[in-house]
Order: structure tokens, then sequence, then C-alpha cells
């Protein structure tokens, strides 16, 4: 290992970490604000429970960030348009299409995390996968709601969610293109692996993950044509 080698991938360790924070923010916000769009009280309430750990879980990783530099909110800053794009793009008003985003979009970030917790030190990898990898009980809801979905709807509602789950896989992959296009943080993380990953196969492995998960589910249906 060279000599700036620690301090290149410590770096890269903040950046990643604080392009995770962000995005568990806006994470957090979307969770919010789909309680307005719950169907019935019960669900805004389950829903409202999990908002809270979502922040939770945002609080557990700014602060992990400011453990690895003085700079947190300045890294976080520099993630914001990226994920913003991402966020912004998606249509989320009605509860459906909330409840595909959880579906879909978690467990793909949650994918993410798994694949990267190697390349990065022990301490960073438990606080990444403790906040971003383990929501079983979020995953659990989203998915039951998705499934009661797809069971009352016609034709044209599973043509309308398999729309949805392409749109969410598409533009978080376009948002990871452009990520990666922008910071070599995790070239440097996967390059200091002795199995020498690249990001294209952590992207493979990821959406093989999310197919994976959705013919598990029942709702290999919605990745056809």
């Amino acid at each position: 290992m060279t000599p700036d080698g620690p301090d290149e991938r410590s770096l890269a360790t903040a950046e990643l970490v604080g392009a995770l924070t962000y995005g568990q923010l806006r994470a957090f916000q979307v969770t919010a604000n789909a309680i307005r769009c719950a169907p019935t009280i019960g669900l805004a309430d389950e829903l409202a429970s999990f908002a809270i750990r979502e922040h939770e879980r945002y609080r557990q990783l700014h602060e992990h960030l400011r453990s690895l530099t003085d700079l947190a909110d300045r890294v976080i800053e520099r993630q914001r348009n990226r994920f913003d794009e991402f966020f912004d793009s998606l249509s989320m008003d009605h509860w459906i299409e909330a409840v595909t985003f959880f579906a879909v979009g978690l467990p793909i970030a949650a994918d993410f995390t798994r694949a990267v917790a190697a390349a990065v030190p022990d301490d960073t990898a438990r606080v990444l996968t403790d906040t971003l990898a383990d929501r079983p009980g979020f995953e659990r809801f989203a998915n039951a709601q998705l499934v009661e979905a797809l069971a009352r709807g016609d034709a044209g509602e599973v043509e309308r969610l398999r729309h949805l789950v392409a749109d969410v896989v598409g533009r978080a992959l376009t948002g990871f293109q452009a990520a990666v296009a922008d910071s070599d943080a995790l070239r440097v993380l996967l390059e200091a692996e002795a199995d020498r990953a690249d990001v294209k196969t952590l992207a493979i492995s990821v959406l093989n993950a999310h197919r994976d998960r959705m013919v598990a589910l029942g709702l290999d249906e919605l990745e056809e044509g």
C-alpha cells in the first residue's frame, strides 16, 4: 500500500457515508410525507412508526460521519444535487407510488449497502449495515401493501405497477451511474479490496438481487416486458 493509501481510503469512506447520510434523510422525508396518503388511520399510524425509525437511522449515520470528518455537513452538502434529482424525479403523491418506492427502492439501497460493506472499515460497515440493510419490518409492511394492490388490481393496474417498479429501478441505476461519474470514492474503496471488485460488478449484483427478490415475492410479473 502506498503511503497516501490510508488517507485516500479514509476520504473515500467519508464521502460514501456522506452520500448515504443525505440519501437516508430524503428517505425519511418520503416516509413522513407518505403518511398523508395512507388510506386508513391504522396504516398511517404504522407508517409514522417507520418514519420515526428512519429519522433515527439518519441521525446514526450523521453521527458516524462526524466521527470520520470535521467537515461532515460540507461532505453531505456535496451529495445533495444527485439525491435531490433522484427523489424529486419520482412521483410519490399517491399511496401505491409511495409503497412501490418502499418495496423496491429501499431494498435496493440495502443491497448496495451489503455489497459495499466489505470495502469500508469494520466500524463503518457495522453502522451502514445496521442503518440501511436492516429494515425487515418496513420491508414486510411495504411488500404486503404492494401484493395487496396487485391482488385487487385489474390488468391495467398491474401494468401501471410494472411501470412504477421499472421507473424506480431505472432512475436508481441512472443516479448511481451519475454519482460514480462525479466521484471516484467507490472505485477507491472497491480497488482497495483483495477481490478487486469493480463498480460495474457491484451494480450488476445489486440488480440481480432486486430481480431475485421480486421472484421470491411472487412479483416477477412486474419485471416482464
